[in-house]
């Protein structure tokens, strides 16, 4: 892994629930995900870290000034894997 990009977390989209910061490797990532009504998202982008709890399903990170919404989260031993869906309004 790279940890060679900033990455601020959130425990909310409001800029003011800021948790913490880490490095992680971010790379482009392409998975549709529907739900039974037929609404789609697009993951668009994943990130592996160290593993931090403060990382959740209910958490917001900011990338490069560009805000996701954390859509899964995969553990593995040493690392997360998070697949980030990057919100379309930029709050």
């Amino acid at each position: 892994m790279f940890n060679d990009t900033l990455i601020k977390v959130y425990s909310s989209s409001d800029s003011t629930t800021f948790v913490k910061s880490i490095y992680a490797d971010i790379q482009p990532f392409s998975k549709s995900i529907t739900f039974e009504d037929g609404f789609q998202i697009d993951v668009t982008s994943r990130v592996f870290c160290d593993v931090d709890d403060s990382i959740t399903k209910d958490s917001y990170l900011e990338i490069e000034n560009l805000k996701y919404k954390v859509m899964e989260i995969k553990k593995w031993d040493d690392y997360l894997e998070v697949y980030l869906y990057k919100l379309v309004r930029q709050v």
